[in-house]
């Protein structure tokens, strides 16, 4: 099982009055924050340890999760004292990365079969592997082009031309050389600069393209959305 990172610094702007006391993961789906469904389909997967990234309200989220054994995850917490981008603040984990991380956004909705994505990770030599899915909000998401599997570019729509719908789902799982493009001195985002730098440099990174469930739920249209899923919720 690869080192896991899960997302959770952002403040949510999309949610509107709803993140302005709470973090964007501890919004309510259901019943219960959103990232309580993160942290149970992280022990359903086997995952025992993980780092969470916070930023915005970090304390409302240490209070409720704690050292995780509630949830039988042992967790760390990397606290950004000023806003270091989904990329930045996985560089500032540093020396605590050790192998290879599977990296998720605290704002997701999954269910997906972990094994297997580490599985196909493990069978090839790329920097990085991007779960990779047809999107039913492509203007706002970080799209990718791909051949054989393998990502032969990432971008953003841009009004009057044509574009793939396959866009980057917030998980994948990076091998540590890909840390090395990071910087550590301003924010920097995974969509938008680490994979299109690594792309320009020559490195390879493939494509886990499934039709599983994997909802970002950053919004409030997109919360009754997956609130309408019950009875699947867990």
């Amino acid at each position: 099982m690869a080192q896991v990172a899960i997302l959770a610094g952002g403040r949510g702007v999309r949610m509107g009055p709803a993140t302005d006391s709470l973090p964007k993961p501890m919004v309510p789906v259901g019943g219960k924050p959103l990232l309580e469904y993160l942290m149970g389909w992280l022990k359903r997967s086997g995952v025992t340890e993980a780092f969470m990234c916070l930023g915005y309200r970090a304390d409302a989220i240490q209070r409720h999760f704690g050292d995780g054994s509630r949830w039988g995850v042992r967790l760390q917490y990397q606290i950004e004292t000023e806003p270091r981008g989904t990329a930045g603040c996985v560089r500032d984990l540093g020396s605590r990365v050790r192998e290879d991380l599977l990296v998720v956004y605290g704002d997701l909705f999954l269910d997906l079969d972990c094994e297997r994505l580490l599985d196909f990770h493990s069978s090839h030599d790329g920097a990085a592997t991007l779960v990779v899915r047809r999107s039913d909000h492509p203007h706002d998401s970080d799209l990718i082009g791909c051949e054989n599997g393998r990502i032969t570019r990432v971008y953003r729509a841009k009004e009057g031309e044509p574009f793939e719908n396959l866009a980057c789902a917030a998980v994948w799982v990076i091998r540590p050389e890909l840390l090395e493009l990071i910087p550590k001195d301003r924010p920097t985002d995974f969509g938008r600069d680490i994979f299109p730098t690594a792309l320009a440099e020559g490195r390879k990174l493939m494509a886990y393209v499934t039709e599983e469930v994997v909802l970002d739920v950053g919004t409030p249209e997109r919360v009754k959305a997956v609130e309408k899923m019950r009875p699947g919720l867990r």
